[in-house]
């Protein structure tokens, strides 16, 4: 794969993976969630809510509903922005489309703005091996492969050393809640987590 030098990324994750592997001053674009590290203010956010993030959880649950009903997206997408910006590669993910763009309305502006000559790179992370996966193909995407290998070995040390110092104690038993109203557990890579961290995870199981 070609090096990539211009990045749009729309999702924080993605944001904070190519500045771990020391590329964020390649970044032309970011959604609007992004906010870490400090060195990605200012950038351009190319996403924005069609929703108040700021009502209660239960008013937010009805207000995606109304928008859905529409067939429109939760957020909307700069495609003016996105063509200003002129990136070669455009990270984003497919695993929520109530929290991040959808990936058919990145395209379908990736289309109208750039006619469709962008790399595109979704990340779709549902267990700590897949978010492994996810950092080596950014450092695939960025020609810095070798950096994301050791990003990645230095992660999986730190989660392996705290595994081996909570092994003997207690085992909490933890439910890890994401949403109030309606109440939402946490899934995919959490209870994963709370067991490295020496819990036992309630209501929901690894990858689901």
């Amino acid at each position: 794969m070609t090096e990539c030098r211009r990045i749009v990324s729309l999702l924080p994750s993605a944001t904070e993976i190519v500045c771990a592997l020391g590329a964020g001053d390649r970044l032309v674009g970011i959604s609007h969630e992004c906010d870490f590290p400090a060195e990605v203010a200012g950038l351009p956010p190319l996403t924005a809510p069609r929703i108040d993030p700021g009502r209660p959880s239960g008013d937010i649950h009805r207000d995606i509903g109304e928008v859905l009903k529409q067939a429109l997206s939760v957020f909307e997408f700069d495609g003016t922005a996105l063509a200003a910006a002129k990136p070669d590669l455009v990270l984003t993910q497919t695993l929520c489309d109530a929290c991040a763009v959808s990936l058919d309305q990145v395209r379908d502006a990736l289309g109208k703005a750039m006619d469709g000559k962008v790399a595109l790179l979704s990340l779709e992370p549902a267990t700590v091996e897949d978010v492994w996966s996810d950092i080596l193909a950014v450092g695939r995407a960025l020609g810095r492969e070798g950096r994301a290998v050791a990003l990645v070995e230095g992660l999986r040390g730190r989660l392996a050393a705290l595994s081996r110092s909570v092994a003997a104690a207690e085992r909490p038993r933890t439910a890890c809640i994401e949403w109030f109203d309606p109440l939402m557990i946490a899934g995919n890579w959490v209870p994963e987590l709370v067991t490295i961290a020496g819990g036992e995870p309630l209501l929901a199981e690894p990858g689901a």
